[in-house]
């Protein structure tokens, strides 16, 4: 199963673990949106960020996707949690 997990709150660690968790039996990606953009998840799983929210507060480092490409990920993922 593909699951999609969306996270908005960097201080948050509960959709991080959780996400790791889902990464050991599932095929798991984490988009980090708003202030989300500001976590630096150390995990093995797939990590993207809001170009538009990365851009708006100066944050580099993770691979950035438009909203074109965001509204394409919510309908390959089996599975969609927001946070």
């Amino acid at each position: 199963m593909k699951i999609l997990h969306i996270i908005r709150n960097p201080n948050d660690a509960t959709p991080l673990e959780i996400a790791k968790a889902h990464g050991r039996e599932h095929e798991v990606a984490v988009l980090l949106l708003h202030d989300g953009v500001y976590a630096n998840p150390d995990a093995k799983i797939q990590v993207y960020a809001s170009a538009a929210d990365a851009l708006a507060r100066g944050v580099m480092g993770h691979e950035c996707v438009d909203y074109k490409q965001i509204a394409k990920m919510l309908f390959e993922y089996d599975k969609v949690i927001s946070w």
